[in-house]
C-alpha cells in the first residue's frame, strides 16, 4: 500500500473512519509554542507543524515526547499510538479532541524537494482509480485533498466517509496528516485540534534516512507502562 492508503475495519459505522490502533493515552497540561519562521533552510520553513530548530532556546520539557512528534500538553487531547513495530515504537500517532481526530504519520524527505505535490497526485489518482471521489480544495495547511470513501457498516448499510488529506513539507521531513469523520469546518472540536496540531514540533534527527522513510514515533516511559497495563487488561 502506498504512503496515503487507509485501512478500514469491516465492523465500522460509515459514519467514522479509523485505523487499528492501539488503546489511547492522554496529555492534560497545557502549553505554549513559539512560531518563529527566521530559521535558515533551502525550504520554506512550516507554520505548524513546526520543526524544532524554530523552537530555538526555548525549553522543550513542556512538551509530551513521541520521538519524532513534540506534543503540546493540552487539555482534553488523547493521544492514539497507531501501527505498532514493537513494544514502544509505533508508525504513527492519532490526536483526538472530543469528536475531531487526526493522524500524524512522519517520512523523511530531501532538504530541496517538496514531497506533497508529487504524493497528492499519487492519491487522487490511487482514491479515484479505486471509484472513490477526490477533490482538491485550499484548506487550513494549503492545498488539500477532500475524498469520499465508499464504506459499509456491520449491518451491511452502505454509505460514504470524508477523509480529509493534508501535507506539510518541513526542511528534511514531510508530515502526513489525515482528518477523519464527518466534522464541519466551524466546529470547536477541530478548530481546537488544528491549533494543537499547528504547535506539534517534529524532531527528524540527524541520522541518514532514504526519502519517504517511516521516522518512528516512540512512547514516553510512562505511557509505555500505561499501554503495556491496558493491553495486559484487555489480554
Amino acid at each position: 500500500m502506498g504512503l496515503f492508503s487507509k485501512k478500514r475495519k469491516t465492523d465500522e459505522s460509515p459514519s467514522e473512519l479509523e485505523d487499528d490502533s492501539a488503546s489511547e493515552v492522554k496529555t492534560d497540561t497545557s502549553a505554549s509554542v513559539s512560531t518563529a519562521s527566521d530559521v535558515p533552510g533551502t525550504k520554506e520553513q512550516p507554520a505548524g507543524p513546526l520543526d524544532v530548530k524554530q523552537l530555538g532556546d526555548q525549553d522543550t520539557s513542556q512538551y509530551a515526547d513521541f520521538g519524532v512528534f513534540l506534543l503540546p500538553q493540552i487539555p482534553g487531547l488523547a493521544v492514539h499510538p497507531e501501527s505498532p513495530l514493537d513494544e514502544k515504537t509505533f508508525g504513527s500517532l492519532t490526536m483526538q479532541i472530543g469528536k475531531a481526530a487526526v493522524e500524524l504519520l512522519a517520512v523523511a524527505a530531501p532538504k530541496s524537494k517538496r514531497l506533497w505535490p508529487e504524493l497528492r497526485a499519487q492519491v487522487r489518482g490511487e482514491t479515484t482509480a479505486a471509484g472513490n471521489t477526490c477533490d482538491e480544495r485550499e484548506g487550513s495547511f494549503g492545498t488539500e485533498l477532500f475524498v469520499q470513501l465508499a464504506a459499509q457498516d456491520a449491518k451491511g448499510n452502505r454509505g460514504r466517509v470524508q477523509v480529509r488529506y493534508c501535507g506539510v513539507d518541513g526542511p528534511n521531513w514531510f508530515v502526513r496528516l489525515v482528518f477523519n469523520g464527518m466534522v464541519q469546518a466551524d466546529d470547536p472540536d477541530l478548530q481546537a485540534l488544528e491549533q494543537a496540531v499547528r504547535q506539534v514540533v517534529v524532531v527528524r534527527g540527524s541520522r541518514p534516512m532514504s526519502p519517504r522513510s517511516v521516522i518512528p514515533v516512540v512512547l514516553p516511559d510512562d505511557l509505555a507502562r500505561q499501554l503495556a497495563a491496558l493491553r495486559n487488561q484487555q489480554a
